[in-house]
Parts: C-alpha cells; structure tokens; sequence
C-alpha cells in the first residue's frame, strides 16, 4: 500500500496527523504527526516447566527484537550501495553512494538509517538503483519498490498486481523469497532453515533482521542480536502488524540500525536509539559503509509539500535522483532545501 500526501482541493479540508499508539515508544514526530515509534517484541524460542511442592509453572523462553516502525504519512525511503557490496565498476551518484548524501537528504533530514541484505555473492536476489542494475532482479523474490516521492511497496518480484499500476520505482533490492506473505510466515523458514541464509560455523540461531509493511502502508524493521531462526524474523514482523516482509542481513557483523528524535541536517547528529549488541554505530552510514543500507526522512512540516526526486529514470543509464520539495506550501522548504548542510 503506497500513500499520497496531498491534500483535498478545499482550504477546510483538515488532514488527521498520524497518531500515537499504544504499545508503541515516539521517537519522532512532526506537526504531521508520529514519525517514527518503536517496541520491544519477545517471540518464543521454547517452553522451560518448572515443577515445585505447590504448583507446576511454565515459563516461556525467548528472543528480544527491536521493532522500528517508520510511518508512511509522514516519512520518505531512500536505497543505498555500499562501498563494496553490490559491487560495481561504474561511478555511483552520491545520492546512491555508501554514504549519506547530505547535500541531498541532509535538508529533508535523516531520522532513521538501517543494514541492507545479502551480498552480491549470496545469490539471494537482485538490486537496481538510479537506473543502474548492480544485480538482474529475479522472478519470484521479495522485492522493496521505492519511487521518486520516497513512497514504498514490496512484493514478490513479476506477481501479479506488484508493483501497482502508475508506481514508477526508481530503486529495487530484493533478498531471498518472501518471508511473510498475506501475514502468513514462509512454511520453510521451518522445513528448510538452510535456505534463509548462511549461518556463521553453520549455526542456525544468529543474529537476523527484517522488513516488511503493516495493512496501513507503514514501513517496519525487525532486528535481533540474539540468536535468533528465520522463523522467529517472520513471527516478529507479523507480531509488529506486517503482512508482507523479507529477511535482510544475518550475522553478527551486519545488523545496524539508529534512529533519531530530531531530523539530522549535518553529519554532526545523534542516533538516539540504536540497535542493543550492534557491532557497529549507526554513524557508520554518515560516513561511508561497505554494504548497502536504507535512509529514511522526514517529510516537511506541511501537507501541501513534500519531498520529491526527478524521477524519468532510463534503464542502465545513470540519471542522479536528488531530492527537492515540490507542492503549494513549499515556500520556506524550498529555502532550506536550497543551504548546503
């Protein structure tokens, strides 16, 4: 589900802001409304009965996962590469680089960041960025679709009906086949383990993360440093409201996510939450990082502006996409989109 933030054609029209939630922690948020929020989910792991004089109790043992929740309303999405992964012989646009490109999204500013998927060398699923193919998309897998307004859908690669008619995507990342599919987790996240990624010393439970989208068109992030299975990324996501997702990176050194409670303009910012037992900062991404990751951004203060890229993409062509603000209201936007953090 894509939305539109616009507005009716009638000065009295009064948009509702997005809400606040319970069960669920603000980071963020804006005169539009909630931003950002997160939660802690527990998915089980395995039942440990403990049998006394008295009574027999059983306690359920299981995983911690930081849920970071990213609204549609009120945020944009951005694809990065990495400086290693995927790999490429062609000069990339800043606004694809293995870092934040500041001049570009610095304006509408950063308010979260999180880790990419698979490397190239995994031959979990293809990446196109800009109108660069780093890696040919393939049939049948999980696939995120951003377009030029920051806006996202994810399905499976060539499925019917994805991406929906009039959505011009102008980046793809796939990784491995869907994991969560009509709110439904992948049966073979269980009969077939193996095949949602390569566990470092062939140990199945690791370190895991995950995206998927909620009935309401919201972005969700899923991550644990714990040991966890494929099984349990898809559980937490479908716990968090998503009935669509995909697995993203495994393995102690990949997972890395931050997030801030105010948009970050310069480099000079603080990721006020980050991911508990990450091996890396956050700031990593502020810097330059060797795998590809996400951006996300705040859109402006009014409905009746928002942050747009060119667009009007040709396949295998590099067309740079920065963002501007477009609409009515843009008036002071425009002004500060125009300094150079």
């Amino acid at each position: 589900m894509v939305y539109k933030n616009v507005i009716g054609t009638t000065t009295t029209t009064t948009i509702a802001k997005e809400k606040k939630q319970v069960g669920w922690t603000v980071i963020s948020s804006s005169k539009r409304g909630v931003m950002v929020d997160y939660r802690v989910i527990v998915v089980p792991t395995k039942n440990s009965t403990t049998t006394t004089s008295s009574a027999t109790a059983t306690a359920t043992v299981g995983a911690d996962f930081t849920v970071l929740r990213m609204r549609a309303r009120t945020t944009l999405l951005r694809w990065h590469s990495g400086s290693q992964d995927p790999p490429t012989s062609i000069k990339l646009p800043l606004d694809m680089g293995p870092h934040i490109d500041w001049r570009s999204e610095g304006p509408a500013g950063i308010i979260a960041v999180f880790n990419g998927g698979f490397k190239k060398a995994a031959k979990a699923g293809g990446a196109l960025d800009d109108g660069v193919t780093l890696e040919p998309l393939v049939r049948g897998d999980m696939t995120i679709a951003i377009n030029a307004l920051g806006h996202w859908e994810m399905g499976a690669w060539e499925s019917k009906g994805f991406p929906t008619k009039d959505f011009k995507a102008i980046s793809y990342r796939q990784n491995l086949l869907p994991l969560v599919l009509k709110g439904v987790v992948a049966p073979t996240t269980t009969t077939n383990p193996m095949a949602w990624g390569d566990p470092l010393r062939h140990v199945l439970a690791q370190p895991r993360t995950g995206l998927g989208i909620d009935a309401n068109g919201n972005l969700i992030y899923v991550a644990s440093m714990t040991g966890v299975l494929p099984s349990q990324v898809g559980a937490a996501l479908v716990d968090a409201g998503a009935v669509t997702g995909m697995e993203l990176d495994m393995n102690p050194f990949w997972p890395i996510m931050g997030a801030s409670a105010t948009p970050l303009h310069t480099q000079s910012g603080t990721f006020n939450l980050q991911l508990k037992g990450s091996q890396h900062s956050a700031g990593v991404f502020e810097t330059g990082w060797e795998r590809d990751f996400f951006t996300v951004m705040a859109e402006p203060s009014t409905w009746q502006c928002n942050w747009q890229s060119p667009g009007g993409i040709s396949k295998n062509k590099i067309t740079p996409q920065p963002l501007a603000a477009v609409g009515t209201g843009c008036k002071g936007i425009v002004k500060a989109a125009a300094r150079k953090p």
